[in-house]
């Protein structure tokens, strides 16, 4: 597994710190915008307040600057911190308040009750 750690996260100097942050499991579609305006189908699988726990067949590049586009929600961003089988992390820019991350999860409980709500057609 490949590892980025952003200048941002190191800002504690307690290690055990750095990474503590509630993780809540998810199954949300959303989309990956890249730079350039790209837009890639993705899955939250876990959110937190440091970021986003992503499935998607698109290749990423630790360090990469990326941005969530959730549906019904403001876009969020942030650098990619790991990647593995498909699955990476990504770091928020900003800090995702709890209420977000209590709606994200809602989100996701609401699509995986109505069977097809949680596909996204690929079109943007």
């Amino acid at each position: 597994m490949n590892v980025y750690r952003h200048i941002a996260s190191d800002s504690s100097p307690d290690l055990s710190e750095r990474r503590y942050s509630t993780r809540r499991a998810v199954d949300l579609d959303v989309f990956l915008i890249t730079p350039l305006g790209d837009a890639h189908p993705a899955n939250i699988q876990d959110v937190s307040s440091r970021g986003f726990r992503i499935r998607s067949d698109y290749g990423v590049t630790i360090g990469r600057f990326l941005t969530l586009d959730i549906p019904g929600l403001t876009r969020y961003s942030g650098w990619v911190a790991w990647s593995y089988l498909g699955e990476f992390g990504l770091e928020a820019a900003t800090p995702v308040h709890n209420d977000i991350v209590d709606h994200i999860v809602t989100l996701g409980e609401q699509a995986t009750a109505a069977p097809g709500a949680n596909c996204l057609p690929f079109t943007i």
